[in-house]
């Protein structure tokens, strides 16, 4: 089997009809009080929502990175409008000493195009292409890619590159967009981070015991794969893919700050010279409403992933996007190909999980079985005239297989 890229996303008014179907199939409706969808707006960016959940992409002349992350229609998202140099905020990048490149950060936008891959209901993707410029050295333009993949379960994949391929050698102090205070910072750091709101939140949970959330100031939790933040109508955790560390210095890390928690992973510490560079990274974020021990169990599918067999082949879902035959990186379209128009998937998988699948002609419809299951278990996407990616909402064990063939 071989991976191919998605050629765009569309469902038509007669397959809407097909998959409304119910019955022996047990087809889900088209229409699933779960989905999610893309909404651009006019001035650059947009919002992928979903039930009880959306996260907002920024408008206007700034970095099109996310600036609001709702639960209940509620911002959790850090803010602090007070940070306008290197600290972190919202999501997006950092390069100690320089301009954080944010959506609100100070760093130019030199390059900042927001566009829609996936439209729902089962998954959506944007991928914002940006580039920014140092101010000590305009022939050092950092840029790269940030693809957010969103699944109807508030499970959230965001996967950045990040490269400069100028090797002309420039200084922290040279490049500092204000006078650190801490002498670490007058060393360049290369981090991608996400921020929560602290007063959106009570606890922390990163290890068997319950914290209370840390000190402005405070850094807990170094390199654990998975965080759990909470309150008692939700939860949110954050993980980072174990496969992705490193011995050269990668690292992850919590910290508390006087309005926000950040979740940072470190690409690249303490450097007095900053050379040519790329980097690499993923990461989740899943919102739960159960408690962090069914937040932990999520997200640990994401930092250390289960195999699933598809057709008598073991796969992990690809790190870009979270998806079983997904995004593999390799410049080749995603899906997996069926040469028999049939896919069988069996395996252990402890959370809900897509597969993106190729059928070897035209297919209008599809519907997936499992012993014992009926109802909206399942959700397909159609993405182009033979790919589909199918979205389930529960977790497979020993001895089950699921079978999706076209209708």
């Amino acid at each position: 089997m071989k991976a191919r890229r998605m050629q765009g996303s569309r469902w038509t008014p007669g397959l809407a009809a097909a998959v409304m179907a119910t019955g022996c199939f047990s087809v889900p409706p088209y229409e699933p009080d779960n989905a999610v969808s893309f909404t651009a707006s006019a001035a650059g960016g947009g919002t992928a929502t979903g039930a009880g959940f959306a996260l907002r992409f920024a408008d206007g002349p700034g970095f099109h990175f996310p600036d609001k992350l709702l639960i209940d229609d509620a911002d959790v998202m850090g803010h602090d409008q007070a940070q306008t140099c290197f600290n972190e905020d919202e999501v997006g990048f950092r390069i100690v000493p320089t301009a954080r490149i944010t959506a609100t950060g100070a760093a130019p936008a030199v390059k900042n195009l927001l566009v829609p891959a996936l439209r729902g209901p089962a998954v959506t993707q944007v991928k914002l292409d940006w580039a920014t410029q140092f101010n000590c050295d305009a022939t050092r333009a950092p840029g790269g890619t940030s693809t957010y993949t969103m699944f109807p379960d508030g499970r959230i994949v965001r996967f950045d590159t990040i490269a400069d391929a100028v090797s002309n050698e420039i200084v922290p102090s040279k490049c500092a967009c204000e006078t650190p205070s801490r002498s670490e910072d007058l060393l360049f750091t290369i981090s991608t981070h996400w921020t929560l709101a602290r007063t959106s939140f009570e606890t922390l949970s990163f290890d068997s015991n319950t914290n209370r959330l840390p000190d402005d100031g405070q850094e807990v939790a170094a390199n654990f794969d998975a965080t759990c933040i909470a309150r008692d109508s939700y939860q949110v955790a954050v993980a980072w893919p174990a496969s992705m560390a490193s011995p050269m210095g990668l690292r992850t890390a919590t910290r508390g700050r006087a309005s926000l928690i950040e979740f940072r992973r470190d690409l690249d510490l303490g450097a007095s010279q900053l050379k040519a560079f790329s980097y690499d990274n993923s990461s989740a974020i899943f919102i739960e409403r159960a408690g962090c021990d069914a937040a932990f169990k999520r997200a640990n599918e994401h930092a250390r992933p289960s195999a699933l067999t598809i057709n008598g082949t073991s796969m992990k879902p690809s790190i870009r996007d979270g998806i079983y035959g997904g995004d593999a990186g390799d410049g080749l379209p995603p899906g997996i190909d069926l040469p028999d128009k049939r896919a069988e998937l069996s395996g252990t998988v402890n959370s809900s999980f897509a597969v993106w699948l190729r059928f070897p002609g035209s297919t209008d419809a599809i519907h997936a079985t499992l012993a014992g299951k009926t109802g909206a278990w399942y959700m397909p996407q159609q993405v182009d005239d033979r790919t589909w990616i199918v979205w389930f909402r529960d977790p497979i064990g020993a001895g089950q297989t699921v079978t999706v063939e076209p209708r």
